[in-house]
């Protein structure tokens, strides 16, 4: 039994901190985006096919459903971290008191916030300013999604301790297929259903759900050591104390964002007229203010585990060097995405350089993938940005890897981008728009995908010499080795 326990949690106790850090974090950034893009879907195609009133309404009640996931979400992470100590400490008989005394917790929050959110989301509402139509289609959508709150919180439950297990990548996998689906139902819903808000909020739940059963079944076959027995079934008193000490905390610290957008969001209602939607444009704008905020979220959230697992150990060295590796991966990210926002995507895709010369080719293509996909989220970009970046971190990775030469690599993620990349985007933009694409390809692709390349590729080749020459990419070569 111990054995098979062993097998399916990750340890954090060893290993480099950095690495772990890194491959631990990434998934739950993911999810934390998949679970912001529920409403963010929901959002969007409302806008689409129903209109700017609705947008508006979806937007709003949108932030006062976020101030439900952090309260839950807060909820959880003390579950989390009270875990990830017991995991820590081999102690798997309080892993399974401290789950199920969570589970009673945040099912009677749950049911407390379900009864109050349906009952007062009219009164919520008036006090955010938010009237007339827009009120009307808001309250649907609200009272619906409150409805669904038990199901987000089981999701969140599985999720948090899914992490604390050690595993990331389930939680990220499900919400993927859970996301995808919400999409198709919203659009299924108010297209071919004719529902308004009622019906991208029905999606929402019903993807809600199917995350939190998905999630719990995955966890129960492959995790022994949540299995309670008849002792862990009672509710212990000493594990709730532990897990409200954190949560709550927890949960003031992640609702004061939400409750800041609150607020602001109730002063933008007083400008929107029929004329001037502001309450549409702030819902979008929000949206993508999150997609960019919620990575470094991941960070701290894998950090959690990190630090519970080797204080239940022991370790407090490790919590230190975790730390230290934590602030030096949100500082990257920092800088790399102001950059975006700054400068734009297409003289950054040359940046890919960097990571393709740090993790790899095949990283550097996942990476450009990714920031191409957020581009066209974001709407800064097309699908022509996918075969231009990652052909370039392909190449210019695969160069660096086999010649170590800096001025080759530079080359190679110019020649991948605009020629390969150029040339790979042909046939996409003709499938798109026809064959008159094809009469300017080399004008509309080759040349101005070769000039925004290049610029982004001196900028990486500069910053890559810098960190050559101060030893310090070794360094961080080494401790993502």
């Amino acid at each position: 039994m111990a054995v098979g326990k062993k097998k399916a949690i990750r340890d954090f106790t060893q290993g480099n901190p950095t690495k772990e850090l890194l491959m631990f974090s990434l998934p739950i950034a993911c999810t934390l985006i998949l679970q912001s893009f529920y409403n963010m879907a929901d959002t969007l195609i409302i806008g689409n096919f129903v209109g700017d009133t609705a947008m508006g309404a979806v937007g709003t009640a949108g932030t006062v459903s976020s101030v439900l996931l952090m309260l839950v979400y807060g909820l959880s992470t003390g579950m989390g971290v009270v875990v990830s100590q017991f995991i820590g400490a081999k102690d798997y008989k309080n892993v399974k008191k401290s789950m199920m005394t969570a589970m009673y917790i945040v099912i009677g929050v749950s049911l407390l916030m379900t009864v109050i959110g349906i009952s007062f989301s009219p009164a919520i509402l008036r006090m955010m300013h938010v009237e007339g139509e827009t009120l009307e289609m808001a309250v649907v959508y609200l009272r619906i999604i409150f409805a669904g709150t038990i199901a987000v919180a089981f999701y969140n439950m599985g999720n948090v301790l899914s992490r604390s297990l050690g595993d990331s990548v389930t939680p990220m996998i499900v919400l993927i297929i859970t996301a995808i689906m919400n999409i198709a139902l919203n659009i299924l819903f108010v297209t071919v259903f004719h529902m308004k808000t009622d019906g991208v909020a029905y999606a929402t739940v019903l993807a809600n759900i199917i995350s939190a059963i998905s999630c719990w079944t995955i966890l129960w076959r492959k995790t022994e050591a949540i299995h309670p027995d008849a002792e862990a079934l009672k509710p212990d008193k000493e594990a709730a104390k532990l897990i409200l000490k954190i949560g709550i905390p927890a949960t003031l610290q992640s609702s004061t964002m939400t409750i800041g957008a609150l607020l602001i969001q109730t002063m933008i209602n007083d400008f929107t007229t029929p004329t001037l939607p502001i309450m549409a444009a702030f819902a979008a704008a929000t949206k993508v203010e999150q997609l960019i905020a919620y990575p470094p979220g991941g960070v701290s959230d894998g950090m959690q585990t990190f630090a519970g697992q080797n204080v239940g150990a022991g370790k407090f060295d490790r919590v230190g060097k975790g730390l230290a590796s934590c602030f030096k991966i949100i500082a990257v990210y920092s800088i790399f995405s102001a950059c975006v926002l700054g400068f734009g995507g297409r003289f950054l895709m040359g940046l890919f350089m960097l990571c393709a010369v740090l993790l790899g080719p095949w990283w550097g293509v996942g990476v450009a993938f990714v920031a191409s996909l957020l581009r066209n989220l974001l709407g800064l970009g097309s699908l022509m940005a996918f075969p231009g970046s990652m052909f370039g971190a392909l190449l210019c990775g695969l160069v660096y890897h086999k010649t170590k030469n800096l001025l080759a690599t530079v080359a190679g993620e110019v020649f991948g981008t605009s020629v390969l990349g150029g040339l790979c985007a042909y046939p996409v933009a003709i499938f798109l728009m026809g064959k008159s694409a094809g009469d300017i390809a080399f004008y509309a692709y080759i040349v101005p995908f070769l000039i925004s390349t290049g610029v982004g590729a001196v900028i990486a080749g500069i910053l890559v010499f810098s960190l050559q020459r101060s030893g310090v990419l070794r360094s961080m070569q080494s401790s993502l080795s």
